[in-house]
């Protein structure tokens, strides 16, 4: 998520105001939301193909060497009360109790292409940040790439995401807070950091390079290419700045830093939405339309086609199809809250549960993160974010799906 605060190393949303949610979405100015294209250098991208070895998805998924897990009664109750979860999966305990690192983005195969898989394959892709703000790897990202050809057997590889140099001769982490993923065609698109001029970071999947040196530093040394011990690494081809400056996690009319993102394929052509996320509850949170173009990217000088304010505090996931805006909220102590709005100035509903013999909204994932939906199959996938035995308070996290016909 953007806008958090770091307690021993674990990513914590601030206490959410008592906002009126329920707001109908309000039409806002689009005219400091341009999005402008940069390309990696060929050559540097070329370089770095002809120094590592570069293999694809496939080879990535069948070389898993991390299983997903049944769920225990922790990560159980982080899960939605209402509707529920059809589907859930969680990690193996290395990666369910660490607190360096936190699950943020989303998507999959069923984003890639819309008969749901890439080749033989199907695949869930989770995006970790490096969440210890004290650390130099703060905003290092890297992706489970999750094989789910086999649903009751799914297991994972990680993979980290750097950013090449000018020549190819080296690499170094890409700094993204990776709180949104978009796997469209070949390419992997993902929010940056907060207040800065990057947007969106790009990555494509005809670029996966194996290392060649497990040694626990990034980059090329003189054993050979390493990324803290990863096998594996996707090196940016190429990025969206902010046509107008950095953007700023402070105001809600300055330009807005984008939290998360995810695709939609109901429209025409299909587009990439975003949200704004504040830990100020009097700011409200920005939802944003980009129409795709060729290449299985946004145009060169992106524009939007909608963006609206939302009266949703402490906003995560971003979802729309049909027409249709669903939102996250987080709290700190609380489940969250999943809203759904139409642009047609009418209010947001959302799902209502008992909780102790009272009636709330409190209903969604305990910490939840993106939003993303897997289009051949209707499944809506999420993820939450806290770590299993957290030191902050309850946790779990857990990967679960549930069909969009079941959202408010």
């Amino acid at each position: 998520m953007a806008g958090v605060l770091a307690v021993a190393g674990v990513v914590l949303p601030t206490t959410p105001a008592q906002a009126a949610y329920a707001d109908p979405l309000v039409a806002v100015s689009r005219s400091k939301m341009g999005l402008t294209w940069h390309a990696e250098s060929a050559a540097a991208i070329d370089a770095l193909d002809a120094a590592l070895p570069n293999v694809g998805v496939a080879t990535v998924l069948d070389d898993g060497n991390r299983a997903m897990t049944t769920c225990n009664s922790e990560e159980l109750a982080a899960l939605p009360i209402a509707p529920t979860a059809t589907t859930k999966w969680c990690f193996n305990t290395e990666d369910a109790t660490t607190e360096a690192w936190a699950p943020q983005g989303l998507t999959s195969s069923g984003d890639a292409d819309d008969d749901g898989a890439w080749g033989a394959k199907r695949a869930i892709l989770s995006g970790w940040v490096y969440a210890n703000t004290a650390h130099a790897r703060y905003n290092d990202a890297k992706v489970a790439f999750i094989d789910y050809t086999n649903p009751n057997a799914p297991v994972y590889r990680w993979v980290y995401l750097v950013d090449p140099n000018s020549t190819g001769s080296n690499f170094t982490a890409a700094k993204t807070h990776i709180g949104g993923m978009v796997w469209y065609g070949d390419k992997l698109i993902v929010n940056a950091v907060g207040n800065g001029s990057v947007a969106l970071r790009v990555f494509s999947m005809s670029h996966i390079l194996r290392t060649t040196s497990s040694a626990a530093r990034i980059g090329k040394g003189s054993d050979g290419w390493a990324a803290y011990g990863y096998k594996y690494v996707m090196p940016q081809i190429g990025y969206y700045t902010y046509s107008s400056g950095a953007c700023s996690m402070s105001s809600d009319t300055a330009v807005p830093c984008f939290s998360s993102i995810s695709l939609d394929r109901s429209t025409s052509p299909d587009s990439l939405v975003t949200a704004e996320y504040f830990s100020d509850q009097t700011k409200r949170g920005r939802l944003i339309r980009y129409p795709f173009g060729a290449d299985f990217l946004l145009p060169a000088s992106a524009t939007p086609t909608e963006a609206y304010a939302s009266a949703v505090g402490n906003q995560q996931g971003v979802l729309s199809f049909n027409g249709r805006w669903y939102v996250a909220h987080s709290s700190a102590t609380l489940h969250g809250q999943l809203w759904r709005f139409t642009p047609d100035g009418t209010p947001g509903v959302s799902k209502t549960c008992t909780i102790d013999g009272a009636t709330t909204r409190t209903c969604w994932s305990l910490h939840p993160e993106a939003l993303t939906y897997w289009f051949e199959t209707g499944m809506v996938w999420s993820i939450t974010e806290w770590s299993r035995n957290s030191s902050a308070g309850p946790g779990g996290r857990v990967l679960f799906g549930l069909p969009l016909a079941s959202l408010p």
